[in-house]
């Protein structure tokens, strides 16, 4: 009975080997064919709460840092009296802030697939990065307000503009200020503003003023923004038709395009005064190509910014995408739609200059690149110690194309007074036409945060590194289960199930003929002397009892 439970036992064993072999070869399959990592990272991958990349979203990792270059006029005296035909400034800086961005009041709206929050964005002063302490370090720096409304006077009627020059010089307001570098960026009292805010408070609705102040900060805490999540597909994986592009905006405290840039909802605007399309420069795309087209908004440009592709390359051992800002960029011309919504009143300003004033309370306000780079050159010709130079100035964007983020940038531009025609300003007349730097600022980012790295490091190579080996040693191991079986079913090594069955029945002789040997022992005493072939029998038997049983 033995013997045939080794053999069902013997059976069972080979039916275990084959099925877990067969099993590991499925899973194994199955990796290779559904792509389980790929699915995973998709899905961690997906700006949905709980996810990997909204956790980093809501609270992004990225260090970025604001270097200010402050612009010192050191002659004004001697401009002003008509002894200098030059303003001579000077570079101060860079005062350092670092931007930590943080997104709130998020709701995921399923109807049109888009999400909608609230940036807010702090700026911490880095001392160890700076030149200096900007609440000590001193300069001087146009007066914006006052260089405004005397700009504005010029377009009123006579009687105005000699009001405004009679007020102006009622409260000593001069066209340049001698002030400290932090509150001339973040706010320094002003006789003027002061006044408007308590006539015209719906529109003037501060009491001071500073030019990052404006740039930066203001509508911090009110700004909604709308954004499109990553595209739609089907079930094949193929990108639904007319899907808009994955984390490009849909719109901003709900308008879609820039209203005082003249946008026509019902035309979707032009590309002069769109929204819409445009990205944050947070979040991009993944899996971008180098035929993208990327553009960049932010409330400070009072545009968004378009990106051009210069190549592929390795920075630090991660693949990147490098754009740059084309040299046009700042241009308006009233025959070009893409650019005649910045002439207000069919005036353009000069090449190079964009207008900003509709975005800040129609003080007259422009961007340039640093140091007038890119501009017409009448603007450089009315100063010494301004040096535009490509290597320093221009505007560098690497993209890491895998994961969609920023991976190096420097975002470069420059703030300017617009000085128009004067009237009854004897103050501000050497400065009439005049385009002065305020401050330029470089938006950095140095690299990607050690886990951003590790990310994309993951992605490209360990992830499905990790995956193949698995894959294929489950495989191997299948196969290597199924050759054992295959083994143990076709062939019976030396000592099997025959050799058992004549061990037994040796095994069982002996046994009888031990029996028979006993009974004539205690029939004749003198058979006590073959006890000793008796002790051998019983061994020999044992020894192959124990042979059958294996």
């Amino acid at each position: 009975m033995k013997l045939f439970a080794n053999k069902t036992q013997r059976n069972a064993k080979l039916l275990r080997c084959a099925a877990f072999g067969m099993t590991l070869v499925f899973l194994g399959a199955v990796i290779f064919m559904t792509n389980p990592v790929q699915h995973f990272v998709e899905w961690q991958l997906s700006l949905t709460p709980g996810t990997l990349l909204y956790k980093l979203w809501l609270f992004p990792p990225l260090d970025v840092y604001i270097m200010v270059y402050m612009f010192n006029y050191t002659n004004v005296d001697d401009f002003i009296a008509g002894r200098a035909t030059k303003l001579k400034v000077e570079q101060v800086g860079p005062y350092v802030y670092k931007e930590v961005l943080s997104n709130h009041n998020v709701t995921l709206n399923e109807a049109n697939n888009t999400i909608s929050y609230t940036p807010r964005r702090e700026y911490i002063f880095i001392r160890d990065r700076s030149v200096g302490d900007p609440h000590f370090d001193r300069i001087r720096a146009p007066n914006i307000p006052y260089m405004g409304v005397s700009t504005h006077a010029a377009s009123l009627s006579m009687f105005a503009a000699l009001g405004i020059s009679a007020l102006t010089k009622r409260l000593n307001a001069q066209p340049m200020l001698e002030v400290s570098v932090h509150d001339y960026m973040w706010g320094y009292e002003d006789h003027l503003v002061h006044l408007a805010s308590k006539f015209v408070p719906s529109y003037i609705d501060f009491a001071s003023f500073g030019i990052m102040e404006k740039l930066f900060r203001e509508g911090n805490e009110s700004n909604v923004v709308n954004m499109h999540l990553p595209e739609r597909r089907d079930s094949n994986g193929v990108v639904l038709p007319n899907s808009p592009r994955g984390y490009s905006l849909h719109s901003v405290n709900y308008g879609r395009g820039f209203m005082r840039w003249d946008y026509d909802e019902a035309t979707n605007g032009t590309r002069c005064n769109r929204i819409w399309g445009s990205h944050d420069a947070t979040l991009f795309p993944r899996d971008m190509n180098e035929e993208d087209e990327f553009f960049i908004y932010r409330r400070t440009f009072c545009r968004r910014l378009p990106l051009k592709f210069v190549r592929t390359l390795k920075f630090w051992g991660q693949d990147a995408f490098e754009y740059t800002m084309e040299p046009h960029i700042f241009d308006s011309e009233l025959g070009n739609v893409n650019s005649s919504c910045f002439c207000k009143n069919n005036q353009c300003l000069r090449r190079g200059v964009g207008n900003v004033a509709p975005c800040y309370y129609n003080m007259p306000l422009a961007i340039t690149y640093p140091h007038f780079m890119h501009t017409d050159p009448s603007l450089l010709e009315r100063f010494d110690g301004l040096k535009p130079n490509e290597s320093i100035h221009t505007s560098t964007f690497m993209l890491q194309p895998q994961l969609g983020v920023p991976l190096h940038t420097h975002m470069r531009l420059q703030a300017n007074q617009v000085v128009g025609k004067v009237k009854f300003n004897r103050l501000m007349e050497p400065f009439e036409n005049m385009v002065l730097p305020l401050l330029w600022v470089d938006l950095t980012i140095d690299n990607l945060p050690v886990i951003l790295q590790l990310l994309v490091h993951g992605i490209k190579y360990a992830f499905p590194l990790m995956q193949g080996i698995l894959a294929l040693g489950l495989i191997l191991a299948g196969l290597y289960q199924l050759t054992a079986a295959f083994m143990l079913c076709f062939w019976s090594p030396p000592g099997g199930v025959h050799s058992k069955i004549e061990h037994a029945e040796k095994a069982a002789s002996i046994i009888n003929g031990l029996t028979i040997g006993v009974s004539f022992h205690k029939a004749t005493p003198t058979a006590a002397a073959s006890t000793m072939s008796t002790a051998e029998c019983v061994q020999e038997a044992q020894k192959l009892l124990s042979r059958s049983e294996v």
